[in-house]
């Protein structure tokens, strides 16, 4: 598909729809499509919009699009498909709150995340005992995945096969092995994040809106593990997310200007 699609997502109320007004309003050259995507049953209602269209609004399309869980891989394609028909190499900006859901519906090209400034570690963290807990429930989830798609453990339905064997608990120094690969890594620095900051660690950009939120006695000690969490992911894929410390609707400042720049390849549709 020729469209070219960024996907801005975060915590509610925290600049999402102000980003993408200064990124309409100063980086498109080609007005963009819009798509507001939100989870049926959230309360969110679509704004009120005259009868007659509004010139010069800065979007060549806008949907308000409404999903759930189960459908969203449909929804969504269906939605850029319909676009893609009437602007082949568009460009298209998808906003949403933070849903799990919502990070694997699209390949997305490019994505922006944003959160509140915070006032805890706990906020954006899981706590040693929490992580933990995330980590066997991730395995156990493999496992459960492995035997329902590759039929790695149906052995139960072959008469001739010897009983499955009985294995223990992974040892500490099994564990350390095993985050010491490249998979394991990833999965532990993902299982550290709370759910809603999951996307974090994907995204090109992301962005703390010191607007919002709040300042604690924690709030340098979670941007930093942050910091570190993107440096550590960096020298994994090869690929660290930019952070910016700033307000979305400062975009004149040393920092919005920075910021401009690293939005800027976003906006570019190239045939």
């Amino acid at each position: 598909m020729g469209l070219c699609v960024t996907f801005v997502s975060g915590l509610r109320c925290c600049g999402k729809s102000a980003l993408i007004r200064g990124m309409i309003d100063r980086l498109w050259k080609t007005e963009p499509h819009y798509i507001r995507l939100v989870r049926s049953g959230s309360g969110k209602l679509p704004p009120k919009t005259s009868s007659k269209r509004i010139p010069h609004c800065g979007v060549a399309s806008a949907r308000w699009l409404e999903y759930d869980a189960d459908r969203i891989f449909e929804i969504l394609p269906d939605a850029l498909t319909a676009i893609y028909k009437q602007d082949r190499y568009g460009s298209v900006v998808i906003e949403a709150d933070a849903d799990p859901a919502l990070r694997h519906a699209y390949p997305y090209d490019h994505r922006v995340f944003m959160m509140p400034s915070p006032e805890t570690t706990v906020e954006v963290f899981r706590d040693p005992y929490r992580a933990a807990e995330e980590f066997q429930r991730a395995l156990d989830d493999t496992v459960a995945f492995a035997s329902e798609v590759f039929g790695l453990l149906g052995r139960q339905e072959q008469e001739d096969t010897e009983p499955p064997e009985q294995r223990s608990d992974l040892t500490d120094s099994q564990m350390r092995g095993f985050l010491d690969s490249p998979l394991g890594e990833e999965l532990a620095t993902r299982i550290q994040l709370q759910q809603p900051y999951h996307a974090l660690v994907e995204s090109d950009v992301i962005i703390v809106n010191p607007g919002v939120g709040g300042s604690g006695s924690e709030s340098a000690t979670c941007l930093r593990r942050i910091e570190r969490l993107l440096e550590r992911i960096g020298g994994l894929s090869e690929r660290r997310g930019e952070l910016f410390f700033c307000d979305p609707r400062d975009q004149n400042g040393q920092i919005g200007r920075k910021l401009l720049k690293a939005l800027r390849p976003m906006c570019r549709c190239t045939p």
